[in-house]
């Protein structure tokens, strides 16, 4: 929303959503752990097996399934080490206040209602910025990211964050595609008071 200062305010709650997008990398990279892992495992044993059965064994096929157990577990770890992460950070209600001013944006932090903390972040000090389908994360650290809920905000004043962040704005979604591409023009809205009128 925009301010009676002209500054862009929005707020988002750290709920799964957000720390799902946010850790998306963390998670995935646990999940590719155990697939790989898995791959090289069984790979490793059939080609044991089938050389046990010639019985002529040798380290490669040891080594294969080392790699495989090492990966699988790599992944397992990754993936417990997700989900007690997430378990922590959502065990208090946490909301993020986001203010924009011209060249700086004023962070809030409130758990369970009470402020904990408050920072002033210079655009210039953001490390890097990573939109995804819902949220713009911007790192103010490598580690660190401030949440802004795109769902929150109109399209302009997205648009508006973006372009203090020095990023290209993005057009406004087409409310009534299927009119457009009909050709039919929208019902006017006052056109049932402009006919009692004619009469």
């Amino acid at each position: 929303m925009i301010t009676e200062n002209g500054t862009v305010k929005t707020s988002v709650e750290h709920s799964e959503n957000v720390y799902n997008e946010l850790n998306k990398n963390l998670r995935s990279l646990g999940i590719l752990y155990i697939v790989c892992g898995a791959v090289i495992f069984v790979l490793g044993l059939v080609v044991s097996i089938l050389e046990a059965l010639e019985e002529t064994g040798d380290w490669q096929d040891a080594t294969m399934i080392i790699v495989g157990a090492v990966f699988a577990a790599l992944g397992i770890f990754f993936l417990v080490l997700y989900k007690n992460a997430a378990k922590a950070a959502l065990k208090f209600k946490r909301v993020e206040e986001v203010e924009f001013f011209g060249d700086y944006l004023i962070d809030k932090e409130y758990t369970d209602g009470e402020l904990t903390s408050t920072n002033k972040v210079y655009y210039k000090w953001i490390v890097r910025i990573r939109e995804t389908k819902s949220y713009l994360f911007l790192y103010n650290t490598r580690v660190t990211a401030i949440a802004v809920d795109k769902n929150s905000l109109p399209p302009n004043e997205l648009n508006t964050i973006r372009a203090l962040l020095g990023r290209a704005p993005q057009p406004a979604p087409v409310q009534n595609l299927q009119t457009e591409q009909s050709g039919d023009k929208p019902a006017e809205p006052f056109e049932e008071l402009t006919d009692n009128k004619e009469e």
